[in-house]
């Protein structure tokens, strides 16, 4: 499989997920949660006291680490995938 077959089938895959995991309650007052391993963007909704200096929280290290996840782990079993048939090769 190609690098760029990787990447796509991985990013296609990462949205997928995130899709699925998301928490979006804003609309019934509660937060909206978007994140998986780890949650990188949360909304604060409704009626808060005191009111928060912004409603809005976007962690860049934990979309990193998200990222990183999803690009790395298909690259490791690719290559433990093709170290397995170069085994099976020589044999």
């Amino acid at each position: 499989m190609t690098t760029k077959k990787i990447i796509i089938s991985c990013s296609g895959f990462f949205i997928l997920v995130i899709l699925i995991t998301s928490m979006l309650n804003v609309s019934s007052d509660g937060n909206n949660v978007i994140g998986f391993p780890f949650t990188f963007y949360e909304y604060l909704g409704g009626k808060r006291f005191p009111e928060p200096e912004t409603r809005h929280n976007l962690n860049l290290f934990a979309l990193l680490i998200d990222i990183l996840i999803v690009i790395v782990i298909p690259f490791l079993i690719m290559f433990l995938y093709q170290r397995k048939i170069n085994l099976r090769k020589e044999k």
